[in-house]
């Protein structure tokens, strides 16, 4: 009988870390430079620069 409360309490326990890192998702900014942004727009806004950068210049 313990052992299956144990269980439960340990599923419910589960399911509550996954909502709290859910909404901890939720509230982080989005990047809005993805890693497949075609040349002529801008990547200066993201923290993706120097990817940006690496793919705009022809390598040798």
């Amino acid at each position: 009988m313990k052992a299956l409360i144990a269980f439960i309490v340990m599923a419910v326990l589960i399911l509550v870390l996954i909502e709290i890192n859910e909404r901890i998702k939720a509230k982080r900014p989005k990047q809005d430079c993805p890693q497949n942004k075609p040349e002529q727009e801008d990547c200066s806004g993201c923290g993706l620069l120097e990817v940006c950068d690496k793919k705009s210049t022809p390598s040798r």
